[in-house]
């Protein structure tokens, strides 16, 4: 759904900078403060933490963080680059609508693409663009037979394998709308960044690499409809876990229609 529009508002009406819902300050390392600041506002968006349309104080984030405002505007662009607040001039910055339908809208986009990569591998007879694929299943299936894999590591090796297919699908079209792909950085923050939403149990991710096992059969055995029909089973999946989890933080509906059409 489109974002809400602060801009639209008029000026004497903006309402007052919300305190950061950190309760306290967090250590910066590794990414720049820019984006280790753009990481925990975005994370606390996504679980709700901020409603729509509510004002983000660039001064209120810089003293949590310990920082001047330039790397807090910084971070604030990155956070609108994502699609996750509007900035306004003389207003300030607000966050836009962003509910568990999108959260949905962006799995099915993800997973009609993805469905769309394995239909063009099942159909090539050159099975032998499939290596590289078959190098990254590896790595998948030793995280999901280990007892205690680093999860994050799990779920990465997941994401490679469905990059790989992209990468090697052969549609120049599909490849750049995939790397072009909107709310890229919400999708790593669900999958990254974030908490652990899907994978967590030893049984679930002894599930995903089996069905990717068969989703591999199936292209190798040039069977399109069965291969697109796995991928979407894995998306829809791991979309339903994911959704559980934010209904758990988030408290609202998802629309029945949006996960039926995964």
């Amino acid at each position: 759904m489109p974002p809400s529009s602060p801009a639209a508002a008029a000026a004497d009406t903006a309402p007052a900078p919300s305190a950061p819902k950190a309760l306290r300050p967090v250590r910066l390392h590794t990414l720049t403060p820019a984006e280790q600041i753009a990481k925990h506002l975005g994370q606390g968006i996504l679980k709700g933490e901020y409603g729509p349309g509510e004002r983000i104080g660039e001064q209120a984030v810089a003293d949590l963080f310990a920082v001047s405002r330039g790397p807090v505007r910084d971070a604030l662009r990155l956070l609108e680059k994502q699609g996750l607040v509007e900035i306004s001039p003389r207003r300030g910055t607000f966050v836009v609508e962003f509910v568990l339908n999108d959260v949905v809208d962006i799995f099915n986009v993800r997973g009609a693409l993805l469905s769309l990569a394995v239909r063009y591998l099942a159909s090539n007879p050159d099975k032998a663009v499939l290596a590289e694929i078959d190098h990254r299943m590896d790595e998948l299936q030793q995280l999901a037979l280990a007892a205690e894999p680093p999860l994050a590591e799990f779920i990465k090796a997941v994401g490679r394998v469905a990059i790989g297919m992209v990468q090697v699908c052969g549609n120049r079209q599909l490849i750049q709308t995939y790397r072009n792909l909107p709310h890229d950085a919400v999708w790593q923050m669900l999958w990254v960044n974030g908490p652990l939403l899907d994978y967590d149990k030893p049984a679930r991710r002894v599930q995903s690499l089996r069905e990717h096992e068969r989703m591999l059969a199936a292209i190798r055995a040039g069977d399109a409809a069965t291969g697109e029909a796995v991928m979407r089973k894995i998306m829809r999946d791991s979309c339903r876990e994911v959704i559980e989890h934010m209904r758990g933080v988030r408290k609202e509906p998802v629309e029945a229609f949006r996960l039926d059409a995964s």
